[in-house]
């Protein structure tokens, strides 16, 4: 075969083949350059310590895992004056949440530290809504109606200010009992007249400064 021909047939070699053979010419030569054995069969090699990193050590830069649990206020009473409690909620927190968690009460150890709710017990979230305007709609069974005088004023500021503080710029909160609107008293007691047609007053955390204590309480629940 002339040297032409040899040429033109090299050419002809598809060059990927040829760099898959200049790869393994390549490491070849550098195994037998280092001493390494060219058995087929796998050798044990050590590995000096620290040269690879430590499954459960953090890697720089990665990025931290999600929380599992983000920080709700909810609202108790002690000495008759509200107070603000961080509770732990786990994630997703859906609106419904932060209200049911309130309705359990306090744990144990909070009341033993004086915390109480006014909320009557049988008291059940029927159904919670932001509304367009960024009201709070909370529909509660009769349970929570069937409260008068001081206790229902208090839970009613309970449940304004735990429902306030599910939006940012709350302009306040609703009740409605099986889908009807429901006129509650503020802070002092007193109830909004409506005229025939219209919805009760919206109630806002403002309507409830005679609860509020003049250093705000707030702790943190483990």
């Amino acid at each position: 075969m002339t040297r032409r021909r040899r040429v033109r047939r090299m050419r002809g070699l598809n060059r990927p083949l040829l760099g898959r053979i200049g790869a393994s010419l390549m490491c070849a030569l550098a195994a037998s350059a280092c001493g390494l054995p060219t058995d087929d069969a796998p050798a044990h090699i050590e590995v000096p310590a620290g040269v690879f990193p430590d499954r459960n050590e953090p890697v720089v830069g990665a990025e931290p895992d999600t929380p599992t649990t983000s920080l709700h206020a909810v609202y108790f009473l002690r000495d008759g004056l509200l107070v603000e409690l961080q509770r732990p909620l786990a994630a997703p927190v859906f609106l419904d949440a932060p209200l049911n968690n309130l309705l359990a009460g306090p744990t144990p150890t909070e009341a033993e530290n004086g915390l109480e709710s006014a909320i009557p017990a049988g008291t059940e979230v029927v159904d919670v809504q932001l509304l367009r305007n960024n009201v709070v709609s909370i529909h509660l069974n009769e349970v929570f109606f069937e409260v008068e005088g001081a206790q229902r004023v208090r839970a009613v500021a309970q449940l304004v200010l735990t429902a306030s503080a599910l939006a940012r710029d709350s302009q306040g909160v609703l009740f409605f009992l099986d889908g009807v609107a429901q006129s509650l008293p503020d802070g002092a007691g007193t109830i909004a007249q409506v005229r025939p047609g219209d919805l009760p007053r919206v109630l806002r955390v403002d309507d409830f400064g005679e609860l509020m204590p003049l250093t705000p309480l707030r702790s943190v629940s483990s």
